[in-house]
This record gives structure tokens, C-alpha cells and sequence, in this order.
């Protein structure tokens, strides 16, 4: 009887303790690609002499140039006005991320990896940088 209580349980989606299983696909975790992150470590750590607050938001705009990207300055684009404003008010707050809206799609910039991330795709990314 004590094992046809445990399936009924199961069935309705909830496990031993009375917690609710989750079913579907788990979220993906956004984790900066190595060379991305190599780059955006190198630009992370130029960032730091820019005071809080008067700082100047760029996304590496062409991704072929990976190798000197750090260092090209063809490489990255700036943001808009109101979204460097936006990003840099979120970074003096100490924020761990922002989430922003471009267009239709909605991207997530992580300030610790100074990586920008698509909410949709966690695999679609690039790395950011704060001057």
C-alpha cells in the first residue's frame, strides 16, 4: 500500500518532502566562451581607473577580430546615450547584472565577466567594456 502512495505522489509532479519536481528544460546558465572571456577580462581590467558614474559603455561589435580585440578599437561600438546611462547607473549601484531591451530582443550584461548575453540564446554572446 506504502508504494502505491509514492506513485500517486509522483504523478502529480511531487516528490518525497512534498516538494513540486519541475518539468521541462532547466535554464540555461550564461557562461562567457573562453576567448570571450579572455578579452573581456583584458578589458575589465583597463575599466578600473574610470570613475563610478562617468564611465563609457562599448559591445564588441566585430567578433573576427577576437585576437586583438582588446586592444582594436574598430572593434567595439559604443552603446546609445540612454543605454550607456542605464548601464553605468546599474554598475555604480553594484549591480551583478542589467537586463536591457535593443530593439526586439532582450539582452543581459553581466558586470562581473563584463560579458552581454541574449536572454533567448545564452550562446549568443560577446564581451562588453566600461572606459
Amino acid at each position: 500500500v506504502a508504494a502505491k502512495a509514492k506513485g500517486k505522489a509522483k504523478a502529480k509532479g511531487k516528490a518525497a518532502g512534498g516538494v513540486k519536481k519541475t518539468i521541462g528544460k532547466p535554464k540555461a546558465k550564461a557562461v562567457a566562451a573562453a576567448s570571450f572571456a579572455a578579452v573581456a577580462a583584458k578589458a575589465k581590467a583597463k575599466s578600473g581607473a574610470t570613475e563610478k558614474g562617468k564611465g563609457t559603455w562599448y559591445f564588441m561589435s566585430d567578433l573576427r577580430k577576437m585576437k586583438v580585440g582588446a586592444d582594436d578599437d574598430k572593434a567595439w561600438k559604443k552603446y546609445n546615450p540612454k543605454m550607456t546611462k542605464q548601464l553605468e547607473t546599474a554598475y555604480s549601484k553594484g549591480f551583478a547584472q542589467y537586463t536591457m531591451q535593443m530593439g526586439d530582443k532582450t539582452y543581459i550584461v553581466k558586470f562581473k565577466s563584463m560579458m552581454q548575453f541574449r536572454a533567448d540564446d545564452k550562446t549568443l554572446q560577446r564581451p562588453v567594456k566600461r572606459v
